[in-house]
């Protein structure tokens, strides 16, 4: 059947899968009745506070039961949800409320403090119940259904708008790409603020099969996620690449664990070929290892490509992007991959300037530039750089200007500039950033310090270098090649 929107496509999956495992948590076991349940008690909470269809809430996302719940309860109302990161420092978090103007936080009692100084109403978990039948009425299918934020040039995050739509069509997409049945059991392993998140929520929990939600807290001790996995008899494992490679690395994988996995999807980031090769080694056997390329504004994922013993005849570059998803057309504007069709995002949130900059339309279907600049061979598409100064970094998507805006507003440093570096195409790289200090000694304690108050995590340089004064060219401008460094 041909869902026009997430709210009736739903609907029906939880008819037909009522009693089936729909979420697998440390202690619990939740059916697809149960979530419906507590989703139709959300939904009539939220309608009782006079929230209508297309306001925003935001969600602090901890990947509780109550969270996915809510999600669900907001695509039946045609809500829009946002998920934000526990972790996010309060301006970074305050600048995502500013940008999409949420109705109301949700979070549970333990996470509660990370929702002050937003200017928002906090709505707890454990403070909600509903006797109020929820009145749905029909969702359009260009409700946006959330807002992905990402890092953004102007110092402030930009948020992906996505629709129900833009949904539909990713599912269907991915139900039959990975041939998904009700016995599957997805590990959410990417927090739920993250694109690869999308995949596992989406694509699990409107098939009937399941989904195991990993916490944070697993994810720093490997031998525990490993055992969680197979406890749990995951079939469908998605991560970046750098979450393979530290396991790797770690040496916790071996031929005797994730005997379930039917299938290893990873994307977000390269993989170099010398890492991959191990992980290929250790479970082609068994399973598929599938490479997936997608940018945040056209729903995840847009092209796949599988892996096999003929990829390792040549190290020295990445595994290819594949070919793209079914619907998806493009054209490539001088190396730039503009990509064409149905699950293209509305544009960012509240951002007409920055929308108007990157989509637009092509023969009447919506195009988004992507800014990767690709090569096409027999009939693939082989990543080869960026047009702009965004980079990849441990899968996340950073605008190095974000970066360096941070570093100039603090007192301490003069100017600053920061790149992103590689030791080969294929390796993994470093973000570096260069000051040059207001004082002759600078204190660098102080302004990492200062950094994450304004950053996450995956954005803090991995490196500091201190000049006296940046080159420059012929055009009196900074020459940033002279700053690169050796790694």
């Amino acid at each position: 059947m041909q869902h026009k929107n997430l709210q009736t496509f739903f609907q029906e999956v939880a008819k037909e899968n009522a009693e089936n495992t729909a979420l697998h948590s440390a202690n619990s076991i939740y059916t697809y009745r149960q979530l419906d349940s507590k989703a139709n008690e959300f939904a009539g909470w939220i309608q009782s506070r006079a929230l209508v269809l297309g306001d925003v809430v935001g969600i602090i996302s901890t990947k509780c039961f109550e969270d996915y719940a809510l999600m669900i309860a907001c695509l039946k109302l045609g809500i829009t949800y946002t998920n934000i990161d526990i972790d996010n420092p309060t301006v970074r978090t305050r600048d995502i409320c500013d940008t999409c103007t949420p109705k109301l936080l949700f979070c549970s009692q333990e996470v509660s403090a990370v929702s002050k100084n937003t200017g928002v109403t906090v709505a707890l978990y454990k403070g909600i119940g509903s006797e109020f039948e929820p009145l749905y009425s029909e969702v359009e299918g260009d409700t946006v259904a959330y807002i992905m934020f990402t890092s953004g040039s102007t110092g402030k995050p930009k948020g992906a708008a996505i629709t129900h739509t833009n949904l539909v069509n990713f599912i269907q997409w991915g139900q039959s790409r990975f041939a998904i049945s009700v016995d599957d059991n997805f590990a959410n392993i990417s927090p739920m603020y993250f694109d690869n998140s999308v995949f596992d929520f989406y694509i699990a929990l409107f098939s009937g099969a399941s989904l195991t939600p990993i916490k944070k807290t697993l994810l720093n001790d490997p031998v525990a996620l490993l055992d969680h996995i197979d406890k749990h008899k995951c079939s469908i494992w998605f991560s970046v690449p750098s979450m393979l490679i530290y396991l790797l690395t770690m040496r916790v994988l071996h031929k005797q664990n994730l005997e379930t996995i039917r299938t290893f999807i990873f994307g977000g980031e390269g993989f170099p070929k010398t890492e991959l090769k191990k992980l290929y080694t250790l479970y082609s056997h068994r399973a598929k290892l599938v490479n997936v390329y997608g940018p945040t504004e056209c729903t995840c994922i847009c092209s796949s490509y599988t892996i096999s013993e003929n990829d390792f005849e040549n190290l020295d570059e990445l595994p290819p992007l594949g070919r793209l998803n079914e619907g998806f057309s493009s054209i490539l504007d001088d190396g730039e991959l503009c990509l064409i069709g149905p699950n293209v995002a509305k544009g960012y949130y509240n951002d007409k300037k920055r929308s108007s900059a990157v989509f637009s339309t092509y023969n009447n279907q919506p195009m988004y530039r992507t800014g990767d600049l690709v090569e096409e061979r027999e009939g693939l598409f082989y990543f080869k750089g960026r047009a702009d100064n965004q980079v990849k970094h441990m899968g996340y998507r950073i605008e190095l200007e974000e970066i360096e805006i941070a570093l100039n507003a603090l007192a301490e440093i003069q100017q600053a500039i920061v790149l992103h570096q590689r030791h080969s195409d294929s390796a993994y790289g470093k973000i570096v950033a260069f000051i040059v200090p207001e004082m002759e000694e600078l204190d660098l304690k102080t302004v990492k310090e200062a950094l994450r108050l304004k950053l996450p995590t995956y954005m803090q340089p991995n490196r500091f270098e201190i000049r006296k004064a940046f080159p420059k060219n012929a055009n009196g401008k900074i020459d940033r090649g002279q700053l690169k460094v050796e790694l």
